[in-house]
């Protein structure tokens, strides 16, 4: 775990420094593996007893995704719990898949449909469809933004949550098919315990409402909605 903490910082550094014009200087590796026409992936290897540095490291290099450092935490027990369980190695296609298990495809019982924007005065409107148990239901909220918004739209039907962090970021255009990606990271409270939601969408403000249907689905809060809404409509 330490040694890959160590590695995940050596390739920062290299690329902060410019990976062709600097001296190749990371720790445990003496040698670029490309340059040997390897991948990090067969280098960087991950089990039970590896730490956040190497899957965080995997995830962006093969996929573009970089995650928070309180998500690389979280998320690293998720792949953890699954070696513990399977035993092992997991490679890097092995953990997207988690990491899309875990938090892109967190989709019951609320599932994101679609949104409109408004003004509302000097504040953002929302009109935020969303899909519960197969049945489209339309919530609305007014706030200081899109995400503010959201948040309000489910607090009008018993959805109590707190955004605690948000984080937005660019996904690697190279590894996600040229295609420019948004990626959003949400972590809401419910009562005294705190999840993450992930959400990715070329745009940015679809990709936010997907975090935080996501959180919502992760928290088991959702449990809730069912009920909530159907008293609201």
């Amino acid at each position: 775990g330490s040694h890959q903490d160590a590695i995940k910082k050596g390739f920062a550094a290299q690329k902060a420094a410019g990976m062709d014009n600097a001296p190749w200087n990371v720790p445990y590796l003496p040698i670029d593996p490309a340059d040997v026409g390897r991948s990090y992936d067969s280098v960087i290897r991950v089990n039970s007893q590896s730490g956040k540095g190497g899957i965080a490291y995997l995830m962006e290099s093969e996929y573009g995704v970089v995650m928070p450092r309180r998500l690389q935490v979280e998320f690293s027990g998720v792949v953890q719990q699954h070696t513990d369980t399977q035993g092992g190695e997991v490679s890097a296609s092995d953990i997207w898949r988690l990491f899309s298990a875990t938090y892109l495809e967190a989709a019951d019982p609320v599932r994101y449909c679609e949104h409109h924007l408004f003004e509302h005065g000097k504040a953002q409107g929302i009109r935020l469809s969303v899909d519960i148990d197969g049945t489209a239901h339309l919530l609305t909220g007014e706030g200081n933004g899109p995400i503010d918004a959201a948040i309000h739209a489910f607090r009008r039907a018993s959805i109590q949550v707190q955004v605690r962090r948000y984080e937005e970021r660019s996904m690697t255009p190279s590894v996600n098919g040229g295609e420019a990606q948004a990626c959003a990271f949400i972590e809401i409270a419910v009562g005294s315990r705190e999840f993450y939601g992930v959400g990715i969408d070329g745009n940015i403000v679809t990709a936010s409402l997907k975090a935080i249907v996501s959180a919502i689905n992760r928290s088991g809060h959702a449990l809730c909605v069912r009920e909530a809404v159907q008293i609201s409509a």
